[in-house]
């Protein structure tokens, strides 16, 4: 008896045995098919998506100006406290960047954030799309750089001065905008790929909110050709035609060397032109010297502003509007004709790692006057005075990764019959910063 439940018992432990292993191996197989299709599927994906970003930070050295006040151009830190004197320092994270880009078929989703001691802000977030049939024409919409110019775009992870020229930061406080444009361009197989055309319409405000129906057009053409392996060009046109909304009936424009008042009814709820129109142009040559690189722009048009700003719309209000974005504020539209511009001299020493670099960057926010008749001839102000700044900087590129910048700009502004600027203002800046691009 014993002997039949001990043979009993081994044939169920067998038997059992033997299911376990045939459907340990049936679910090994679906284990390791199901482990391999999710490492594939992450291989696949790893190579769509890329994440990159970069860290400035800096130290700024500012001096004080008659009025008490540090350079416009000191970009981290807070105000002044009023205990220094004579000048005054800050150290800050002047860019904290991460972007995440999903590149799927000539598809491509971008989002990039920045990341400072002042918190958390958008920079672009956009939608990249390539036609499939030619590979010639993309439709890029969101937030992202405007399309004028060479500097706007160039990015600051690689620029070889701490911030765009004055122009820019005038005219494009924000660099981005809300819009959609078009890009035309020969895929870099065809011998028309040296051709590159965008054109968009956009907001008009920055990154912020949408006000109004009104579009602004932006638009530029470039060429690009490496001449020699060694030598290489580029030329650009750009034009941008625009408006800014006229929050009273007051419109300021120049006659005889003074502003002069349109005073009509029907100005209220218009809008207020805003036309500009620049050539850029690039040259690099390698030789035993070192790699040379020669920037250039020169930008002029119409910009309408505020008797005390020239700027354009900027952060989440339209010059005119109060802090809810919708009630009118009593700011007069004042019509100026500008020009401006630089020239960006990059030289790197033979073949090491340093670069040594001069700039130099002019803006005037009113050509229709000059200096000893601002403050004198009526509504003129500090807004319609013209400056220029020579930057001196070194810069040494420790690795791919990481980058050492030191930088001195020399800053001259227009004298004027205005307090503060009866004489050249002490507003000369020091920069050093360090990168880590990633």
């Amino acid at each position: 008896m014993n002997l039949k439940k001990l043979t009993l018992a081994f044939g169920l432990v067998m038997s059992t045995v033997a299911f376990s292993q045939e459907t340990e191996n049936v679910d090994t197989l679906n284990w390791l098919d199901q482990r391999l299709t999710t490492a594939e599927d992450a291989i696949v994906t790893s190579k769509k998506l890329k994440v990159s970003g970069y860290i400035q930070t800096q130290w700024q050295s500012s001096q004080i100006d008659s009025l008490g006040k540090a350079s416009q151009d000191m970009k981290v830190g807070a105000a002044k406290t009023g205990s220094e004197l004579t000048d005054f320092n800050r150290f800050g994270i002047r860019r904290g960047r991460i972007k995440v880009a999903y590149d799927d078929m000539g598809y491509q989703g971008v989002l990039q954030f920045d990341l400072t001691e002042k918190g958390l802000a958008l920079k672009d977030a956009y939608l990249n799309i390539l036609d499939p049939w030619v590979g010639y024409v993309s439709l890029k919409a969101g937030v992202f750089d405007r399309p004028f110019g060479y500097e706007i775009a160039y990015s600051s992870s690689r620029r070889e001065s701490p911030e765009r020229s004055r122009i820019f930061q005038t005219l494009f406080p924000d660099e981005r905008d809300l819009g959609a444009m078009l890009v035309i361009q020969a895929p870099k197989t065809s011998s028309w790929n040296v051709l590159k055309l965008e054109a968009g319409l956009f907001g008009g405000n920055g990154i912020y909110l949408d006000t109004d129906s009104k579009k602004d057009f932006i638009g530029h053409v470039s060429y690009n050709k490496a001449v020699t392996p060694d030598i290489k060009i580029g030329l650009g046109a750009s034009y941008y035609l625009g408006s800014v909304a006229q929050t009273t009936k007051k419109i300021y424009s120049m006659a005889g060397g003074a502003f002069a008042v349109d005073s009509a009814a029907a100005n209220l709820n218009g809008f207020a032109k805003r036309q500009y129109i620049g050539v850029d142009g690039q040259f690099a040559m390698n030789s035993v010297a070192g790699l040379t690189t020669i920037r250039a722009e020169y930008i002029t048009g119409v910009q309408p502003g505020r008797s005390d700003n020239a700027s354009s719309p900027k952060s989440g209000l339209i010059p005119g509007l109060d802090t809810d974005n919708k009630t009118p504020k009593a700011n007069d539209t004042y019509i100026r004709n500008m020009a401006g511009g630089y020239v960006h001299l990059i030289q790197d020493i033979a073949d090491t790692q340093h670069s040594v670099v001069v700039k130099y960057d002019w803006f005037d926010p009113n050509t229709d006057i000059d200096g000893q008749q601002i403050g004198v001839a009526a509504k003129t102000g500090k807004a319609d005075i013209a400056y220029s700044t020579l930057g001196l900087g070194y810069m040494y590129r420790m690795n791919n990764n990481v980058r050492i910048m030191a930088y001195y700009d020399i800053v001259t502004n227009e004298t004027a019959k205005v307090k503060g600027y009866f004489a050249d203002a002490k507003d000369n800046l020091v920069t050093v910063r360090l990168q880590y691009k990633f």
